[in-house]
């Protein structure tokens, strides 16, 4: 449970899915690839491995790999799986809006962002 000095502390720029910082995922977009990497941010923001998150959300490890390359696209079903495993929204996986992201993910998802940019 966050503080108001906490908040104050951690005063930064909301984390969006928007151009600047996803490229592509910024886009409202559903299509595959898209979907596929808020996938696998998603999971690596958990700090999980495809067969360890594949057992927290009821998915077989294969299935997870093909959703987070891009092969097959995620069936509403098994992302309802991941949602409520995970806490993320539909919205999330499929459009990249991140306002309704549970806190520790959101800045977990903040914190990979900032070490993926290239450094200047």
């Amino acid at each position: 449970m966050y503080t108001r000095s906490a908040y104050i502390e951690n005063e930064s720029k909301p984390f969006m899915a928007d151009p600047e910082h996803f490229g592509d995922l910024g886009r409202m977009s559903r299509d595959v690839k898209a979907i596929a990497e808020r996938l696998k941010l998603t999971r690596e923001a958990l700090g999980l491995h495809q067969a360890a998150f594949g057992r927290l959300v009821g998915i077989e490890p294969q299935a997870i790999n093909n959703y987070e390359t891009g092969l097959r696209r995620i069936s509403v079903d098994q992302a309802i799986k991941i949602c409520a495993a995970t806490g993320v929204s539909l919205d999330w996986i499929y459009r990249g809006l991140a306002s309704g992201l549970p806190v520790n993910l959101a800045t977990a998802l903040q914190q990979k962002r900032h070490q993926e940019r290239p450094k200047r």
